[in-house]
């Protein structure tokens, strides 16, 4: 070979080589620009710009000659700065509360939800509000967005009826790269409105851990969520009013308008209005309906004034202000519910579907059940739970709590069929839902008792989440009545629907669970995989247990 060209052969080797380094050093540049860009960015609000909007306020609208007030002023009167409660433990009840109470509303409804879902029950609902903005009443409904992707078009149609008005929480500004916006504004995007209240005509009030979706109201083909509401009257409905107030017209709730691009759907209202329609009229739908009707009529059961317990009661709530990191601690739901709740001298009853105490939780309940408080737990079993997470750092302080005496169960994955009641095994049939998928639960609670004195009902959960990044809304009622209920009910069916957990010679956790033919105990977690107890164990060693 001629030496001019093996020269030449070497040196286009040699730019080639040159070219691939020069290619190799703008990709590493490149990644690392990238990498930077984010960091920069990640700490930038991208939270959209808000444009001037005239506060609304419950009581702008008189509500006070509706068919309700009429019904409930009397009893007020009767119970002066007393509240009316009523709990729904029943997801039949619970439904059927919130149907009569839209159908009932005659001037105003305000709804306030984490999750409002496109399936049989959030249709439902959304037709019979549709029914009542036909008739006159103003309905503000306030979802926080980031479980309202999948509903963008649903909003806004119904935003397009002159008496609905739909706002979006705490809203992603990239539409459709949530992803992205999550990593360059996580400090914003993790937190999240997770109350859920339901107020018609000012009322009466609906709050509790049930969000709007089958899971809540025994309609789901795949598992239920065990939950609890309470609906109330009288004093405490003047502060969800006033809490609904707040988030309404604070500057992170938008108009649905404002955030969703209206040129991407071609849902309208007359379109959405007969979808809903067509899907009402359903036989399933109906024989739903007339199945929660048989045993719950409802209004000739409000009209009894012997319907509600008359107790003290104060409402505890976080300000929307939580969520942008910037709440006073007196505004914050745990510092309240501290102050507010009695110092436990015989038992508490926990019930939270999400259970992390944390280093300081432990060591307060360490201390009372060391002074001789019973303190009894329930939370989801690894199986029921349907956040693997959260079972990761709540699994971690186990073997210390009951070292100190702390009673802890764990809420089964699947109910048996002989803890099946006839009405749910009817109920499968009569609205073609899956017996399978009505007897598969997950705990979604959230209620604690203190002694025989005081009930918390509400969506904050005890962990982390809830008490420094979600905001959440609760109520304690100082009602011995229910608290003494609670604990008698807790111990007559805990172990028919939980593990209970206890220690064994050598401190290992066994899971004992009672069963038709006796006490079964199990010296592994149950239903978990051995992978998985390593996945499990791996994760709670992750500095991210305070986002859980």
């Amino acid at each position: 070979m001629p030496r001019t060209i093996k020269t030449a052969i070497q040196i286009a080797k040699s730019n080639s080589i040159t070219l691939k380094i020069k290619v190799r050093l703008k990709q590493q540049y490149g990644f690392i620009f990238s990498m930077l860009l984010l960091l920069i960015l990640s700490g930038c609000n991208t939270l959209p710009k808000q444009y001037p909007i005239k506060p609304v306020y419950a009581h702008d609208i008189d509500t006070s000659q509706t068919h309700l007030a009429q019904v409930i002023t009397p009893l007020k009167h009767m119970h002066p700065e007393l509240t009316g409660y009523h709990v729904l433990y029943e997801p039949l009840d619970a439904l059927a509360a919130r149907i009569h109470l839209i159908d009932q509303a005659e001037k105003t409804l305000d709804l306030q939800y984490y999750i409002w879902d496109n399936d049989r029950i959030g249709s439902l609902a959304l037709y019979k509000m549709i029914q009542a903005a036909d008739r006159g009443v103003k309905i503000r409904l306030l979802i926080d967005d980031n479980n309202a992707k999948s509903m963008e078009a649903i909003y806004l149609a119904l935003d397009q009826h002159a008496n609905i008005e739909v706002k979006l929480f705490n809203p992603y500004r990239f539409r459709q790269l949530r992803p992205i916006e999550m990593i360059i504004d996580l400090k914003r995007i993790n937190r999240r409105m997770h109350n859920k209240t339901f107020t018609a005509d000012n009322q009466i009030a609906l709050i509790g851990g049930r969000n709007m979706s089958n899971h809540y109201y025994n309609v789901s083909d795949n598992y239920q969520f065990s939950d609890v509401d309470v609906m109330l009257v009288g004093q405490a409905v003047e502060d969800i009013n006033h809490s609904f107030d707040e988030y309404w017209n604070d500057n992170y709730a938008f108009p649905v308008q404002q955030i969703v691009n209206a040129k991407q759907y071609y849902l309208r209202y007359e379109g959405l209005k007969q979808q809903l329609t067509d899907h009402y009229e359903l036989a399933t739908v109906q024989n739903y309906l007339d199945f929660s009707n048989r045993s719950n009529d409802f209004e000739q059961w409000l009209e009894h004034n012997s319907s509600w317990e008359w107790v003290k009661a104060e409402v505890v709530k976080d300000s929307p202000e939580k969520i942008k990191d910037k709440a006073k601690k007196e505004q914050h739901i745990n510092f309240q519910m501290v102050n507010s709740l009695d110092t436990p001298e015989k038992h508490v009853d926990l019930i939270s579907a999400y259970f992390v105490p944390q280093q300081d939780g432990e060591e307060k309940i360490t201390e009372l059940a060391e002074k001789g408080v019973k303190f009894r737990i329930l939370t989801n079993s690894f199986k029921a739970n349907d956040v693997a997470l959260v079972h990761a750092f709540y699994a971690k302080y186990r073997v210390d709590l009951l070292k100190k005496g702390v009673e802890l169960y764990e809420f089964l994955p699947a109910l048996p069929d002989e803890y099946l009641n006839l009405d749910t095994k009817e109920l499968s049939k009569t609205a073609k839902i899956s017996l399978k998928g009505l007897s598969r639960s997950s705990l979604h609670a959230k209620l604690m008792a203190v002694d025989d004195k005081q009930v918390f009902i509400g969506s904050f959960n005890f962990d982390p989440r809830s008490a420094n990044l979600n905001s959440e809304i609760g109520v304690i009622l100082n009602s011995p009545e229910l608290a003494t209920a609670v604990n008698v009910t807790m111990d007559a069916n805990l172990e028919k629907y939980a593990y209970k957990l206890v220690l064994d010679a050598n401190n290992k956790i066994n899971w004992q669970r009672q069963t038709p033919t006796g006490m079964k105990t199990y010296t592994k977690e149950p239903k978990m995989k051995w992978w998985q107890s390593i996945g499990i164990k791996v994760i709670s060693w992750l500095p991210i247990e305070g986002y859980m």
